[in-house]
């Protein structure tokens, strides 16, 4: 965004545009929803200790770190098996809400994850904060848009942007009353290899874009990506980037869960974030899925603070 100043030099009046900078609050969110992918719940705190931060912090001119949000460390699932642990993601979700509420209404917000599960209560307190209607771009390879019907594992980390769409078992009354907290014509999902049959089924009669990572690459990328930061920036207000690292090629970014091969690759990721930069309208990044438990030599970790530095290194923010 720019401001227009006047300055008088004796002659007259000149004209000077400067660049007001973005300032920009980073947030730990270390959320995990099932026993086994506690890995994940560890991503915060690893790319803490590799640099993230600094990372961050150089490239921007107001920096503020709200640390990390404490939540449930889950050792044993318990609940229907179609619907594992979800009094915890109940109470991790309202922790995160309370602990997002806290961003300035004019900052940037940096969401290290965890989960993507980590979308319901953060996007939940951006409503709150920031004016209008959100649009969000969600690059992963799974559709995370199954419910308790359609679940083949019960895994709330796959059902969470169905959550923020109003769809699935009702919520706390606090994020209850603000469904959806995306409307589904407002939402990209970018990259995927790997739906459910039911959650593809759901998916293709929704509203929302589905490009799947081999139609981005046989229409072109950045095509693809200036036509979905156009289309989001007509739509919405302010948009979210949310970055689950397994949409980027395994053979990139190894350390995830869910390895799924013909991803995208790290400066394609870039492509797309700076093209919804150029809008004007990005609001929110969220880095999530990292599992620091299957990264020994912590070349994944370091890929993503090299990634993130990259982004945090453009016009917008320095």
């Amino acid at each position: 965004m720019k401001r227009t100043v006047l300055i008088e030099n004796g002659t007259g009046v000149n004209l000077v545009r400067f660049r007001r900078m973005q300032k920009v609050s980073m947030i730990g969110l270390p959320i995990y929803t099932q026993a086994k992918y506690r890995g994940i719940g560890m991503a915060v705190e690893t790319l803490r200790q590799l640099g993230i931060t600094k990372a961050v912090n150089q490239h921007t001119q107001g920096f503020k770190d709200l640390g990390d949000v404490k939540l449930t460390k889950i050792e044993t699932d318990s609940g229907p098996s179609n619907l594992k642990n979800f009094p915890q993601f109940l109470r991790d979700t309202g922790s995160i809400l309370r602990a997002a509420s806290k961003v300035d209404s004019e900052d940037f917000v940096f969401c290290l994850g965890g989960e993507c599960a980590l979308i319901t209560g953060s996007l939940a307190a951006f409503r709150t904060k920031f004016k209008g209607l959100p649009g969000i771009l969600w690059m992963d390879a799974h559709g995370d848009f199954n419910t308790q019907e359609t679940t083949t594992s019960g895994f709330i980390g796959g059902m969470c942007l169905a959550l923020a769409c109003g769809r699935g078992p009702k919520l706390t009354p606090a994020i209850e009353n603000a469904r959806p907290l995306l409307n589904e014509e407002n939402v990209v999902h970018l990259a995927s290899r790997s739906l459910d049959p039911l959650e593809m089924k759901a998916m293709q009669s929704s509203p929302l874009r589905l490009y799947s990572a081999s139609e981005v690459h046989k229409i072109g990328v950045q095509k693809v990506a200036h036509h979905v930061a156009e289309y989001l920036a007509a739509r919405g207000d302010w948009i979210v980037c949310h970055l689950d690292v397994d949409s980027i090629d395994p053979t990139i970014i190894s350390a995830v869960n869910f390895r799924e091969e013909g991803g995208l690759t790290m400066e394609e990721v870039r492509i797309f974030v700076d093209e919804l930069q150029r809008t004007g309208k990005l609001k929110v990044l969220n880095l999530a899925a990292y599992n620091p438990l299957l990264d020994h030599d912590n070349d994944t970790g370091n890929k993503l603070v090299k990634l993130t530095s990259e982004i945090f290194s453009t016009q917008l923010f320095n």
